[in-house]
């Protein structure tokens, strides 16, 4: 790994091979490196047994292979690292388990919005979208926004189907904010399982995942949650990521019905 990692036409090298076999033209086509700098480094992880060649066509060995995947995964975990950078400092983790921070770099073709002097509802107005565009949504939400019972409201009625964990405090907010026409189309939802609840009793974490996205945000180490910060990403990673940590969430949870 070190060798590989020491020369960026090495990288190259195998992140193309990882795709699958590819010929010197294909090889300089996506690199965009020279024939005989590709030649010089081929015959060298050739020799090291990284590499072989059929014909006109270079592949990985079954060891390139190996090297291959966990290059590429420590690639992508160094660019979720450094690109959001922001939102990992000064925030609190501990409601990711230790097995999906290691595949942190699942997250890696994301995007940050942040909200911004004339546009404070930025973050607020991404996730709408996201709602807006679902078939079906999984959460967490331990932080409670009015509005939220009436977006959530309009999705469920054009048949989007809704899965959300909750803290029991959020429970009771949500609870004492909807009126009694609310509870009765909420109930009715409920019957016909377009809706369910789960009750968790302390989480630092604020998630959806859907059938085409994720958006995550974080607590601050202080404690208070930060409005202003909310990566979303519509890459098929990134939402496998959170569904494996909305399921995380969900076998520690308890269903709620009214």
């Amino acid at each position: 790994m070190r060798y590989i990692a020491g020369s960026s036409v090495r990288v190259q090298i195998l992140v193309c091979l990882g795709k699958g076999s590819k010929t010197m033209s294909e090889l300089r086509s996506e690199t965009g490196q020279s024939s005989s700098t590709l030649s010089h480094n081929l015959s060298n992880l050739e020799k090291k047994k990284i590499t072989t060649k059929n014909e006109e066509k270079y592949s990985l060995t079954s060891f390139g292979k190996i090297i291959s995947i966990n290059l590429v995964e420590d690639i992508k975990t160094n660019a979720a690292i450094s690109k959001f950078r922001r939102l990992w400092i000064n925030h609190d983790l501990s409601s990711i388990p230790p097995e999906l921070l290691r595949r942190i770099g699942d997250l890696h073709n994301s995007t940050l919005i942040e909200a911004e002097s004339g546009e404070i509802f930025k973050p607020q107005d991404a996730y709408e979208k996201i709602l807006t565009e679902s078939e079906y949504i999984k959460g967490i939400s331990p932080i409670f926004r009015f509005n939220y019972i009436d977006m959530y409201q309009k999705v469920i009625e054009k048949g989007t189907k809704v899965e959300l964990i909750l803290t029991q405090d959020i429970v009771n907010q949500t609870m004492d904010g909807i009126s009694s026409e609310e509870m009765e189309y909420l109930k009715s939802f409920i019957s016909q399982e377009m809706v369910k609840f789960w009750v968790i009793p302390e989480v630092k974490i604020a998630f959806t995942v859907t059938d085409k996205y994720l958006s995550l945000g974080l607590f601050r180490e202080q404690g208070d949650y930060d409005n202003n910060k909310d990566l979303i990403s519509d890459d098929y990673d990134a939402v496998t990521w959170g569904n494996q940590l909305f399921k995380y969430h969900k076998n520690q949870a308890k269903p709620f019905t009214l």
